[in-house]
């Protein structure tokens, strides 16, 4: 039954992206009805967490474009990147592996792939190259952070199994994950064709659906206070989650000993950074429904309920097959554990789930510490199959049409970038970890 759900995931996948708009989230939606109707799979629940941080992001982003704002940093980014553009491939990067380094959170990278989109195209670089390097290196750092879900449970699961503690996990997987990083952005510098000379590209822009770059250089408006103002409270709420997630103490505890979660906390200000925007600002918030932030956000959103819906339905129904399989291979070949970490962590595409899957099955079989870390940092694999929250945001995002899935599914745009990641960053973590373990 597993290669035959998996076999109907991948062809709703294939149906999708070759009729491409929103049929790929139609798709899922053929996907699930053959799921449930004919399979009597039971349906999980479509990613609203994801989708309620990519609606307040996208709502934010859209608020300080209507007000200019995301001119104003485009025009400050083309300053910092004219004298060697191609930069934004790697520093992209880096920049959403320190964003979700100090949240916890992948998902940090929504508010990040509007800009790069706009940057690349101002500065006539092809936006699958930082767009994909970045949506790779945003899952990376969740194997560094302190606080994320992944973390917490290396470490709950690996209290008393060897010398393993917070400090010296971070020593391995910090400089392996941020190595990786930036690896991804080197892989992808001069990866397909130039956007000048890209058919799909110059397509849109002879239907009007964008602008060529080259115009809108010449097109440079002036910069107001309001769009100044715009960017100002935008940093802002980022910093406060930015804060937030460095510094637990800070967050609200509620009556039966919890914390408000990380999720909730970007939701929050990124709502609450649009409101001020438009406050303060003075403008008619109805003009943020025309603004192609929203539009290509809005876009990304209908693509990630259907295609993700119906991954984590599939993955729901298979998750003791997966890690069964997985557990029996490791038992075999125990140097074929950090393989089997990947190959769950592409089909689950989670990094907690993967966590509490393979880590005791790593100790079970008495491995070293450092064949388990280097394992671990492997689960940031989530690209392999394109259909997490990110890497479909990412196509929505890239108005260009360079970022995409491609005839055969796996051949996308994000497979350079991720596999030359998480072959970097595992090689560090085993070097590494054989130093500190």
């Amino acid at each position: 039954m597993f290669w035959i759900e998996l076999l109907i995931v991948l062809v709703m996948i294939f149906i999708g992206t070759r009729k491409g708009g929103p049929f790929m989230a139609l798709a899922g939606g053929i996907g699930m009805f053959i799921l449930t109707f004919f399979l009597h799979v039971s349906p999980s629940d479509p990613p609203i967490t994801v989708i309620r941080i990519m609606i307040a992001v996208i709502l934010a982003a859209s608020a300080m474009q209507a007000a200019g704002g995301l001119d104003y940093m485009v025009r400050l980014a083309e300053k910092i990147l004219r004298k060697h553009p191609e930069h934004i491939t790697v520093l992209a990067p880096v920049i959403a592996y320190i964003f979700t380094f100090m949240c916890g959170t992948g998902h940090i990278v929504y508010s990040l792939l509007p800009v790069i989109n706009e940057i690349a195209m101002d500065t006539g670089i092809r936006p699958e190259r930082p767009i994909s390097a970045t949506v790779v290196a945003s899952q990376n750092a969740i194997t560094a952070c302190p606080i994320s879900a992944a973390t917490a449970g290396i470490l709950g699961l690996m209290v008393s199994y060897g010398n393993i503690n917070l400090f010296n996990l971070l020593l391995v997987c910090v400089p392996a994950t941020l190595l990786g990083s930036v690896a991804a952005g080197i892989s992808v510098l001069h990866h397909g064709k130039e956007l000048s000379e890209d058919p799909e590209y110059l397509e849109r822009v002879k239907q009007g659906l964008v602008k060529d770059y080259k115009q809108n250089k010449a097109e440079e408006k002036p910069v107001t206070g309001k769009a100044k103002t715009a960017v100002v409270i935008f940093l802002v709420a980022m910093l406060a989650i930015v804060t937030f997630g460095a510094v637990s103490a800070l967050r609200p505890t509620f009556a039966d000993g919890s914390q408000l979660g990380m999720t909730t906390i970007i939701e929050i200000f990124m709502m609450l950074g649009a409101a001020l925007i438009v406050l303060v600002c003075k403008f008619n918030s109805s003009t943020m429904l025309d603004q192609p932030v929203f539009k290509t956000g809005m876009f990304a959103v209908v693509l990630a309920y259907g295609l993700c819906w119906m991954v984590n339905t599939f993955i729901g129904d298979q998750a003791s097959y997966i890690s069964d399989t997985m557990g029996a291979i490791a038992n075999q070949y125990p140097w074929v554990y950090i393989i089997a970490v990947f190959i769950v962590a592409a089909i689950t595409t989670s990094q907690a789930s993967t966590t509490m899957i393979m880590v005791p099955i790593g100790m079970a079989l008495n491995l070293p510490v450092y064949i388990i870390i280097a394992g671990w940092v492997a689960c940031n694999a989530n690209y392999v199959i394109p259909a997490s929250g990110q890497c479909v945001a990412a196509i929505g995002f890239d108005s260009a049409g360079t970022t995409k899935i491609g005839k055969y599914v796996l051949n996308h745009s994000y497979m350079l970038p991720g596999l030359v990641m998480s072959v970097v960053t595992i090689v560090v973590a085993f070097a590494l970890g054989m130093l500190v373990f």
